[in-house]
């Protein structure tokens, strides 16, 4: 009986630890009504269906559209096309997804954390990568076509006080994923200090 409850126990956290990783791949980010340079479109009735081919084939990102077309592509949504909505919530939108990923999305703000700079980036996946060392990536969409993607990188502890929102552009869309603290703890430590320093300059 002992031998048997291990077993199920380990059985669940193996599966609690798939569902955790899944969570992170297939990553919202954010909603709009335009997509530049579509590599594969495909009809197909489900998301993770859709979400399944694109993965296989290699590509960044994937889109399933209200219509049912899947469109799988490399190149980043343009920032400038952002829209109102959140996972799954999209209102007759486009959901933008990046496939593969260790981030979680949290939630959108009205405004960033005070003090730290906003460093402009080509996309989402550019801030989350440029945002390693860190628990925390902000990612903001801005509408000035053809638009670009300012980007935050600091800790969980900033974000207390801040005002949630739905996502839109000129938003804050908050993303955090555990860093590796053996190899990444001088590097958060660097990158908040830089962002003090930063935010006392300016």
């Amino acid at each position: 009986m002992v031998l048997l409850h291990s077993v199920i126990v380990s059985y669940l956290i193996a599966i609690l630890t798939i569902i955790n990783l899944i969570s992170a791949d297939n990553l919202f980010i954010g909603c709009g009504d335009e997509l530049n340079e579509v590599e594969l479109t495909f009809q197909v009735h489900r998301p993770d269906f859709c979400y399944n081919i694109c993965k296989q084939r290699s590509y960044t990102y994937y889109t399933h559209k209200p219509n049912m077309d899947c469109v799988c592509y490399k190149y980043p949504p343009p920032a400038a096309e952002y829209m109102p909505g959140g996972p799954g919530k999209c209102n007759g939108q486009m959901q933008y997804n990046l496939i593969i990923s260790n981030w979680n999305f949290l939630r959108c703000y009205s405004a960033p954390p005070q003090g730290l700079t906003q460093t402009p980036t080509d996309s989402f996946k550019a801030c989350l990568d440029r945002c390693k060392p860190n628990e925390i990536a902000i990612a903001r969409p801005t509408e000035i076509y053809p638009g670009q993607t300012n980007c935050i990188c600091t800790s969980a502890t900033k974000l207390a006080g801040l005002t949630e929102v739905q996502c839109d552009y000129n938003k804050y869309y908050a993303y955090k994923h555990t860093p590796n603290t053996r190899r990444d703890s001088r590097a958060i430590a660097i990158a908040e200090r830089r962002a003090d320093q930063d935010g006392d300059a300016a």
